[in-house]
């Protein structure tokens, strides 16, 4: 039997915040960037529910939005937004939309980089 969405979740809050930690590190401190650490800036602006569909359709304001957000979460320069996308495109390699039974809403996702 398939597991429910709710039992990958921690899993793929695990790898979300991993990916984050290992892309905008520097200048976001790598010690100080723990997966849960990372988590809790991209949950202030993606919302707590936050899923491989999410991530795929944030838009560039949003995107712009956590770069500052890990700058002032963590009180250094925010990464780049280069980072960022980088960041993204890790964790939706690792877990794609619809790993967790979500859909993107048609047209509003991300391009691969």
């Amino acid at each position: 039997m398939a597991k429910a969405s709710k039992d990958w979740r921690p899993d793929f809050e695990q790898a979300l915040g991993e990916s984050f930690g290992e892309h905008v590190s520097p200048p976001v401190p790598f010690e100080d960037a723990s997966p849960h650490e990372c988590c809790e800036v991209v949950w202030s602006i993606a919302g707590q529910e936050v899923t491989p569909a999410r991530m795929a359709t944030l838009n560039e304001d949003e995107i712009t939005a956590l770069a500052h957000k890990f700058g002032t979460y963590f009180g250094c320069d925010a990464p780049s937004i280069h980072q960022i996308n980088d960041a993204i495109a890790d964790t939706l390699a690792r877990w794609p939309v619809g790993s967790l039974g979500e859909m993107a809403k048609p047209g509003n996702a991300r391009e691969p980089e």
